[in-house]
């Protein structure tokens, strides 16, 4: 029997002013997933990797991601930025994203 598929979640807690990671059954966020594939393409982890490819996930990779993630979720959660203790190949300009935060 197979397991069911599933998608990992990272969000801001608001009320317990943390980042939280959760698993959910991919079933219950498909469509989602299909909406923003559909808008963006998403984003391959490592981003070089072509569909299909089945190149070693490493180290890096995993920092990446972590990164990327927190990044996401300051960008639309000013409160976090402060926080950040992140090593990047240039600086952050918050400014500079033309995004308007969601109300969600």
């Amino acid at each position: 029997m197979n397991k069911p598929r599933r998608a990992t979640i990272v969000f801001y807690d608001e009320e317990a002013q943390q980042l939280k990671l959760i698993t959910v059954f991919r079933r219950e966020v498909q469509s989602v997933i299909d909406k923003e594939i559909t808008r963006s393409g998403g984003m391959t982890i490592p981003p070089i990797a072509e569909d299909g490819s089945t190149e070693p996930l490493t180290d890096e990779d995993a920092r990446n991601l972590g990164c990327i993630s927190m990044l996401m979720q300051a960008s639309v959660h000013p409160e976090l930025r402060d926080r950040l203790r992140l090593t990047l190949a240039e600086p952050t300009n918050w400014d500079a994203d033309s995004r308007k935060p969601s109300s969600e």
